[in-house]
């Protein structure tokens, strides 16, 4: 017996020659995202995993939301406090988790098998085995190289998920906040129509004005009455909608925000080779890019084991019914008779050539959505400098000389009334063109996969695809790089 344990041993520390240490932890990989992002958005990313986290994580929110929220304000409570997207983190989580399970060996079987003689006298024959999955020992760095490609695949969705989410969570503020201000506007347009509205009623019972006067003067401004009740409600429906993206209930929802937009910035920063920067900064290229690369070393793992789909080796020993024991080695093979292997390679090199062609169709469509983002964003930039510098001024100071002409009766109530209609249209054009600038510039830093600095190029995310392992069955002369 002790030779039989000896060989058992061996056959036991064998495999350990081949399991790596890789850890089920998965705040390594998380934490890497969250420099990434960092780097590009200035935001930080906190995971929720456990029951302090989450204390901790409630008490940074309620901070945040003793203050007059802004845009960014607004996205760090959100990117703190947001199921959802914490329950995406968790994902990350399950690939490292599957990533260990692929650095691992299969457990050694050990079999054994009793056989007492018929009549019920003489020795009990039995046998017992220690076998291990030797094809599962060679394949296992190629299979912890694809799990660690798709690890990465996984970093990259949850990472751009992050950078939509941004782009969600702004907008809706940047349109709240838009509401809000306008809303603003109407009601002190609103007291100023109705304080007017009391001296023209004075006037008439002092005996200035008859009664047709009086209700030509009561009608003058029907507008701001009317707009105010419809901003209203559309700001609290927006306020409604950053209340769900930032995950806030209760008393948490009684939360105050800056009243106004913020400025146009005095400099719009450089939008040369826009292309390039997106196809080497997005993470969803760079995902797109490891699922190519991880169906190719799956291809090619298949290819090269497809005669070998089951190779069992190990000891075995026997007691033979005189009582003598034997021990000797024992080999378990697949014989590969009926099955080759080739609908796998087939349904593999198919899943090859489909993630290459999306991947290269995703490099097209990057192209494509940030041109259109530079394109929008100086258009808006353009809009809101044309409302803020030429419209609403020019607007202000015709209602302003409309209103000393009225006063000096040499102007009448319906001319008024348009000044005063062109000013409120204006202002409201004012406030949207703002709005649409700060959309606009949130979808362009999405688009560049974030960030919106002046050296775009700086912490490029590679997205090329030619060091990815091609199946030389699925290469065909027409293939290209992006």
């Amino acid at each position: 017996m002790s030779l039989f344990l000896k060989t058992c041993a061996l056959a036991v520390a064998v495999p350990l020659v081949f399991i790596g240490c890789t850890t089920t932890d998965p705040q390594a990989a998380f934490d890497g995202v969250n420099q990434t992002l960092s780097e590009r958005t200035g935001t930080h990313l906190r995971w929720m995993r456990d029951e302090a986290a989450a204390a901790e994580m409630e008490q940074e929110v309620d901070g945040l939301l003793r203050t007059n929220l802004t845009a960014q304000s607004a996205l760090a409570i959100a990117l703190l406090n947001n199921r959802s997207l914490q329950a995406k983190f968790e994902e990350i989580g399950i690939s490292q988790a599957e990533l260990a399970q692929a650095s691992r060996a299969q457990n050694p079987v050990i079999s054994a098998n009793w056989r007492p003689p018929v009549g019920g006298r003489g020795v009990v024959n039995s046998d017992y085995g220690l076998t291990q999955n030797l094809l599962d020992l060679l394949i296992l760095p190629a299979r912890k190289k694809i799990a660690a490609s798709q690890l990465d695949q996984v970093r990259g969705h949850i990472a751009q998920q992050v950078l939509d989410f941004n782009q969600e969570v702004q907008t809706a503020f940047y349109t709240f906040q838009a509401l809000l201000q306008f809303a603003n506007r109407l009601a002190v347009i609103v007291e100023v129509n109705e304080a007017a509205a009391e001296v023209a009623q004075r006037q008439f019972t002092a005996g200035n004005i008859n009664s047709l006067e009086l209700r030509n003067q009561q009608l003058a401004f029907p507008q701001p009455p009317l707009a105010l009740p419809r901003a209203q409600p559309q700001a609290r429906t927006e306020r409604e909608k950053v209340n769900r993206l930032l995950g806030l209930w209760g008393r948490q929802t009684v939360w105050q925000a800056t009243e106004e937009l913020p400025p146009l910035p005095h400099e719009e920063l450089s939008l040369a080779d826009v292309e390039a920067a997106a196809v080497t900064r997005r993470f969803d290229l760079a995902a797109a890019r490891n699922d190519v690369v991880a169906i190719a070393y799956a291809f090619n793992l298949k290819r090269s084991t497809r005669y070998l789909p089951g190779v069992d080796i190990g000891v075995s020993s026997e007691r033979d019914v005189d009582g003598t024991w034997v021990l000797g080695p024992a080999l378990a093979l697949e014989i590969p008779l009926f099955d080759q292997g080739q609908p796998e390679l087939a349904k593999l090199a198919a899943r090859y050539r489909q993630t290459r062609r999306q991947f290269e169709a995703l490099a097209v469509n990057i192209r494509s959505e940030v041109r259109a983002a530079r394109d929008a964003l100086l258009a808006a930039r353009d809009i809101a400098t044309y409302s803020a510098q030429v419209l609403l001024p020019q607007n202000q100071q015709l209602l302003g000389e409309a209103l000393l002409q009225y006063n000096a009766m040499q102007m009448g109530n319906y001319d008024l009334l348009l000044a005063k209609q062109r000013e409120q249209h204006a202002e409201q054009a004012t406030i949207e063109a703002l709005r649409d600038y700060w959309i606009a510039r949130t979808r362009l830093q999405t688009a560049l996969g974030g960030g919106f600095t002046p050296s775009l190029g700086s912490g490029a995310t590679t997205a090329v695809l030619s060091s990815a392992p091609s199946p030389s069955a699925s290469r065909t002369s027409h293939e290209h790089q992006h």
